[in-house]
């Protein structure tokens, strides 16, 4: 056996002491893990009296039948190191959390053992009885659902969401609606489901641009309203390059889309803690409350290949709504988005939160700043007429309808910017009908 020091999933003991048991919970309660009996804190080997290792096990297993409620799976290995023996107590994962010690429940912290706190406590016992936070009974009964049915009836042409549709769904048990329906109803009534987005002036939390609260409302149009953030302040346009177009987003629209659905699936709604987006202007950050889900460790997170969704519940309506594809897809697919960029997305782990970092990708913003400065004239009434006219000025004898697509605008606003260009002699209208284009008024 090599020994690496220790970790969250690694304990060293010199010799055998109860404190040992709290880690055997912590163990139990949340991940695989294994306690080695004979080694320092420095990896230093002193070994244990190989002619009193039965004696030894003997103690330990005493000592946790007495004092561990439940008892834990376990088993020890003999292991020898040069001259010593050393004695793995290997402890596993356990389904019927939580594990006590003397009634109280332990969680790993680093290298540390510590007790877990009340929400903690509470998100154990609904585990050990295979429940989640969602499946809680919702603090509010009268709830309707007209957001939610709007979007069933578009996909699975359905005639109403009556209650036998919702028991179907698991959003009714026992004649109640639970949290994952509180949390797709028009009220929402969880507090604890807020999004906070924000668009600050630069790279830094200084002046603040735009923001706006999400909350008392449905997460699915909380998604949707989050799009639209988006769409206000991130750069969307098309490049032409010959006879192809090509669009070009200073942040892709995909990656931005699949964290901010991994956030709403996946965040911690027992957390009394605003789920926060923020726009920088190198950058986007999704900062999703509570840590990864119980048994899933970060590197199976960043690899993307594991899918434990929080909330098993919103998961399927999301995915059957198809706001996310596939489960365990969402982080391949962020990673994908950046494939040929120098510059990657980042994925930050801690307990309390899980923070995507979605970085700027260098060409869309080169391609959009030079459509946006090649023309100096700082007369314009908007930027977007300033896009216009650049645009124009790329391609003259571009239709309306071109136009209209490269920045996302509806037509009637389109026409309205074109106008007010052509009455302040910038550009002509030239042509009549279907054939009708623009060219700048030289």
């Amino acid at each position: 056996m090599e020994l690496t020091g220790e970790a969250k999933n690694v304990e060293y003991k010199q010799d055998y002491s109860k404190t040992i048991l709290k880690t055997i919970c912590a163990y139990a309660n949340f991940h695989d893990g294994y306690i080695v009996l004979g080694v320092k804190d420095d990896c230093t080997v002193v070994g244990v009296d190989v002619d009193k290792i039965n004696e030894l096990k003997l103690s330990i297993e005493n000592a946790i039948n007495d004092a561990i409620i439940p008892s834990p799976y376990y088993e020890f290995e003999v292991n020898q190191i040069g001259d010593s023996q050393i004695l793995l107590i290997k402890v596993y994962k356990g389904d019927h959390t939580p594990y006590t010690y003397k009634g109280k429940s332990y969680m790993r912290r680093d290298t540390s053992t510590i007790q877990t706190d009340i929400v903690t406590n509470q998100n154990l016992i609904l585990l050990g009885r295979n429940l989640g936070y969602e499946d809680l009974v919702s603090p509010v009964q009268t709830l309707t659902f007209n957001y939610f049915e709007t979007l069933m009836k578009k996909y699975f042409q359905i005639t109403s969401l009556s209650d036998d549709l919702m028991r179907t769904l698991e959003l009714i048990h026992n004649d109640k609606y639970n949290i994952a329906a509180a949390l797709l109803s028009d009220e929402n009534p969880i507090n604890n489901s807020v999004v906070q987005l924000v668009t600050f002036a630069d790279t830094g939390v200084g002046r603040i641009k735009d923001r706006l609260t999400l909350d008392s409302s449905s997460v699915l149009k909380q998604f949707d309203d989050c799009m639209s953030f988006y769409k206000k302040h991130i750069n969307v346009g098309e490049i032409i390059e010959s006879a192809y177009r090509k669009t070009v987003e200073d942040v892709p629209y995909i990656a931005y889309r699949e964290a901010v659905a991994n956030m709403l699936v996946h965040r911690d709604y027992s957390v009394a803690v605003d789920a926060r987006i923020e726009f920088y202007s190198n950058r986007i950050e999704i900062i999703s409350p509570g840590g990864l889900p119980f048994g899933m460790l970060k590197e199976e997170y960043i690899e993307g290949k594991l899918s434990k969704p929080r909330n098993r519940k919103i998961a399927d309506i999301f995915l059957r709504l198809k706001v996310i594809e596939k489960l365990a897809t969402g982080i391949r697919r962020i990673k994908e988005q950046y494939m040929n960029q120098e510059i990657k997305p980042s994925f930050l782990v801690s307990e309390n939160a899980i923070v995507v970092v979605l970085p700027y990708v260098k060409e869309s913003l080169s391609q959009i700043e030079r459509i946006n400065t090649e023309y100096k004239d700082t007369n314009f009434s908007s930027d977007k007429e300033k896009i216009i006219y650049n645009l124009i000025r790329q391609h003259p004898m571009i239709k309306r309808a071109e136009i209209q697509r490269h920045i996302d605008l509806e037509k009637s606003q389109t026409i309205e910017l074109l106008n007010k260009l052509r009455d302040s002699g910038r550009i002509i209208k030239v042509g009549n009908g279907p054939a009708t284009g623009y060219k700048i008024l030289e």
